[in-house]
């Protein structure tokens, strides 16, 4: 099934830099279109909401993406207004921004997009761009693998929209311990958890392959026993160069008003590339 990207424009340079990942996957998928919905406030004028929407339709024309816009007047507050205007369902893709509040307190805690993912009404990628200067085009992503049983399943439709121009992706499976545990494991206990976790990352890779089938696409492995998940998220963000981290949102690990200790909110605030935060419907 293919999406129509809807794209929440709110006339920031964060939101044009987020145009930019939203132009780049509809110019490789086999729906080449983008929605555009920005929602009228006081932010900025009108004049200037039109030469900005103008600037990405001509980006849009120049690689073959058709390119609607509507901007609508607010309802209540943006969070409805944009429910109102993206269709519910799994056919709608919502792309928008992760970004640091006015009032200096998260990325997501508190914000429109941590609403749209909390809410589950259509797909929802919520971006948190660090390197505007690769325009939107990752070419090294890490996806780190939390073990669920659906494998990459929930990944996969968002992965197929950025997969065209990944030249590789660095799975990583975290096998997370505990800090007095982790200092005194014996060398079976390591054996038999890396071994736990290649299984399941071979098991992932073998789902890529089938959906993607031969492509230019090298995916590299790694298990790695640790106490702090996010520690080497960053390390191998690092490591590997990867210039985009793709993770899957949840209940659970989405932040609430206590965020400081958030594992997706300490990654958005210390990654040090960009970071795609997803969830399905």
């Amino acid at each position: 099934m293919t999406s129509t990207i809807y794209l929440a424009y709110d006339g920031s340079i964060n939101a044009d830099w987020v145009a930019r990942y939203a132009i780049n996957m509809a110019a490789g998928s086999r729906n080449p279109r983008i929605i555009l919905v920005h929602i009228l406030t006081q932010t900025y004028s009108a004049e200037t909401i039109d030469k900005k929407i103008h600037e990405i339709e001509v980006e849009c024309t120049s690689r073959g993406v058709e390119m609607t816009s509507q901007v609508l007047p607010l309802r209540k507050d943006v969070f409805q207004s944009l429910l109102k205007a993206i269709p519910p369902g799994v056919e709608s893709l919502c792309v928008c921004g992760a970004r640091i509040t006015s009032r200096g307190k998260g990325f997501l805690a508190g914000t429109i997009s941590e609403k749209l993912l909390r809410r589950k009404q259509f797909d929802v990628l919520a971006i948190r761009v660090v390197k505007p200067g690769i325009l939107g085009v990752p070419k090294e992503l890490l996806f780190p693998l939390s073990g669920h049983p659906r494998g990459f399943q929930a990944a996969m439709s968002f992965f197929q929209l950025l997969a065209p121009e990944v030249e590789q992706l660095h799975l990583l499976r975290i096998m997370k311990v505990s800090s007095l545990w982790f200092q005194y494991m014996p060398v079976t206990s390591v054996r038999a958890l890396k071994t736990k976790g290649f299984a399941y990352v071979n098991q992932v890779i073998t789902e890529i392959r089938e959906q993607l089938g031969e492509n230019h696409i090298r995916l590299d492995a790694k298990v790695i026993l640790s106490d702090d998940w996010v520690k080497e998220i960053l390390i191998q963000a690092s490591k590997t160069r990867a210039q985009m981290i793709l993770m899957g949102a949840s209940d659970r690990n989405l932040p609430s008003r206590y965020f400081y200790g958030n594992k997706i909110e300490q990654i958005l605030r210390r990654s040090p590339c960009d970071v795609g935060i997803y969830r399905k419907t």
